[in-house]
């Protein structure tokens, strides 16, 4: 486990950008996770889509994003998104259905030098393949706490607590803002129980990718003032659910018209 889980640590990037802080110096602040895939020989970069698309303006929002990772030597190195789009003449493909959360675009990679790992698209685990009670893990940004100078990711355990129709499901297991994006695996188990069988030892489907965080599913309560009868306040918690948006949906944007003629044009050009 501990082997797989360093490879597995080694697919997820930060996504961050330059702001002005409060003293009127620049600072780099990360905002997002990401995680690294290879389709068909070719490395891309998949996210949610909120975090480089502004949903209600319809626009994208990724003009000062970059992504860091780790290199091989200790230190980390930043990817303008915006270079790497006009190098290449690539952009974001997204879903067909404007609220599937989830973004997806070619990136450039130095095998040389950049401490990273893919994961293969042959490791993209189908939904009919999952069930309610499965043990999963998922790896994210995590705000406030110190990164030691490298990235280095939280890691958060789950339980697929519910799964929809829709294709996404539910895990119970806390996510925050800044794990937006975060790679979803299922985890390791001595026991696994599939199309019908129960099947102990080995465990083929340990490790595989399953989705992408979108957000956490907040509870609301309002409080309402006992003179006017009116709503005075609204507090809202967390509930411990995250929405995952499952491969069946990346599957589908893999398959689309957009993702499949951006690939040929790079393939064509490398």
């Amino acid at each position: 486990m501990q082997e797989l889980l360093e490879e597995i640590k080694k697919t997820v990037v930060f996504i961050g950008k330059t702001i002005v802080n409060r003293e009127n110096k620049l600072e780099d602040v990360f905002i997002a996770t990401g995680v690294l895939v290879q389709i068909d020989k070719i490395f891309h970069l998949i996210t949610a889509k909120h975090v480089v698309f502004d949903i209600e303006k319809k626009e994208l929002k990724d003009s000062d994003l970059w992504i860091a990772l780790n290199t091989k030597d200790n230190r980390v190195v930043k990817k303008s998104v915006k270079s790497i789009k006009e190098k290449f003449r690539i952009a974001w493909i997204f879903h067909d259905k404007e609220e599937v959360d989830l973004a997806i675009i070619p990136t450039a990679l130095d095998l040389q030098n950049d401490d990273i790992k893919v994961v293969d698209s042959e490791s993209f685990l189908k939904i009919e393949r999952l069930y309610e009670l499965y043990d999963v893990f998922f790896l994210s940004f995590q705000p406030g706490l110190p990164t030691d100078d490298l990235i280095k990711p939280v890691i958060r355990n789950g339980t697929i607590s519910r799964i929809n129709k829709d294709k996404t499901f539910y895990i119970d297991g806390f996510a925050f803002p800044g794990n937006s994006g975060s790679p979803v695996f299922l985890k390791p188990s001595p026991i696994r129980f599939d199309k019908g069988n129960i099947s102990l030892g080995g465990d083929p489907l340990g490790g595989k990718f399953i989705g992408i965080i979108g957000e956490y599913l907040p509870y609301q309560e309002m409080a309402i003032s006992i003179q006017t009868n009116r709503p005075r306040v609204i507090f809202e918690e967390n509930t411990g659910l995250s929405k995952v948006w499952s491969v069946e949906y990346l599957n589908e944007i893999i398959e689309s018209e957009p993702f499949k003629n951006q690939l040929e044009k790079i393939k064509k050009s490398t």
